[in-house]
């Protein structure tokens, strides 16, 4: 159900390395991350929640396509003129994350919902996934 990509996860390290020794990123570019993700699976479809610390709803892209969910989500660091940055904890860049969603799910009917930094999205069952009563015909 969800892509796995070791190489993402190799560089997931590689940033959390760099912040937390304060350390610059060789680079200098803008940071990619993989936000933090709950999936739970229930008699009414998938639910998601994407956590997304401080980026704006405005920020937040929820794309479906060819079995794919994905999200993007930018928080930029504006660092005003004049000022002297001494550490920065925070999490600023593009947030991104991708998962399969197998054909028991409907990804026309998906729905999402941002609040408190975090986003709901809800992935129902298929119809043709959902158990149903066959008749059984006599003679």
């Amino acid at each position: 159900m969800v892509r796995f990509d070791p190489f993402k996860e190799i560089e997931e390290i590689q940033e959390r390395l760099f912040r937390n020794f304060g350390v610059a990123r060789p680079d200098g570019g803008n940071r990619t991350y993989a936000p933090l993700v709950d999936v739970l699976d229930d008699a009414q479809g998938l639910h998601f929640a994407v956590y997304l610390p401080g980026v704006e709803p405005g920020q937040v892209e929820l794309t479906a396509e060819n079995n794919t969910l994905s999200v993007k989500a930018e928080r930029p660091f504006n660092r005003p003129e004049g000022v002297q940055q001494y550490r920065l904890e925070g999490t600023y860049g593009t947030f991104v994350r991708s998962f399969t969603i197998p054909n028991t799910y409907d990804l026309t009917k998906v729905s999402a919902n941002f609040k408190n930094g975090v986003l709901y999205i809800d992935i129902p069952k298929a119809e043709a996934a959902q158990p149903r009563k066959i008749d059984v015909l006599v003679g």
